[in-house]
């Protein structure tokens, strides 16, 4: 496991194209913390704050799942994956360590490119209170974390890059863009006293909505929900940490072990 993590986290780093996210991640983070320069408040969750989380929620989640899904696709196209099915490797190793090298990689990248855009911000003068940094660092590590676990299951179940592509744009698609507006156009239909307990589940359901309201919670914008998330968000606030961090792992799981299963019964064939 450790081994494949190295050899992903190697090749990774010396990929060119990795460091086109990086000057990526500079543009739009500078560009985002530019804009908050006018904007007095960023301690709390406000207008500002709200759309650079967005902006950040509609870019890391495709990126991840591209990424992750060629990590595993790439290998089934050039039949890599076939001669490492030759060797006594356990699937659930070679998925906890593609997942990983991606995870490292793709976290020392974006920290760079965060670290990189703070300084400039310093430059230029603008104050980025220290908690709100935090938050917001934090929210985007953990985007990357269970978006390339989201990858790599999808990659498990193609056999061509552009297969990978297709269903991760696919995913994307629904969970990030339309995901409000099919959640409406679903609750349309369901009886009054079942919406709260459905739209709690909806939420959890999707790891990008589920981390939002966490975010929000954090910055103590809670008051922008409506009745519905009341349950969902007093059990967030009373043990936010702990929480959330068995939500985070607990997804992870379920996506590592459709992966797993996915692979072992390719591996039988």
């Amino acid at each position: 496991m450790w081994k494949i993590a190295r050899m992903e986290w190697k090749l990774l780093m010396r990929q060119r194209s990795s460091y086109s996210f990086v000057l990526l991640w500079v543009i739009v983070l500078s560009m985002l913390f530019l804009m908050a320069k006018n904007h007095a408040d960023l301690a709390g969750y406000t207008n500002m704050t709200g759309t650079i989380a967005n902006v950040i929620l509609y870019l890391l989640p495709l990126l991840m799942m591209i990424a992750g899904s060629f990590a595993i696709a790439g290998e089934m196209e050039n039949g890599q994956w076939r001669l490492l099915c030759t060797y006594p490797l356990p699937q659930r190793m070679y998925v906890t360590g593609k997942w990983l090298g991606q995870w490292l990689g793709q976290t020392t990248l974006f920290t760079f490119s965060f670290g990189v855009s703070v300084a400039l911000s310093a430059l230029l003068g603008i104050v980025i209170p220290v908690k709100w940094m935090t938050v917001l660092y934090s929210f985007s590590l953990l985007l990357i974390a269970l978006f390339l676990m989201f990858g790599v299951a999808i990659g498990a179940f193609t056999s061509t890059r552009w297969q990978a592509l297709t269903i991760s744009v696919g995913v994307w698609f629904l969970f990030i863009m339309i995901w409000p507006t099919l959640l409406i156009a679903v609750l349309s239909f369901v009886p009054y006293p079942l919406i709260a307990p459905l739209l709690q589940a909806a939420t959890l359901f999707n790891p990008a909505e589920g981390l939002r309201v966490a975010f929000v919670v954090k910055l103590g914008g809670s008051a922008i929900f409506g009745q519905a998330y009341d349950h969902l968000l007093n059990l967030g606030e009373n043990g936010f940490g702990l929480i959330w961090l068995i939500y985070g792992v607990g997804y992870l799981g379920v996506l590592w072990l459709i992966a797993t299963w996915k692979l072992t019964r390719r591996k039988q064939r």
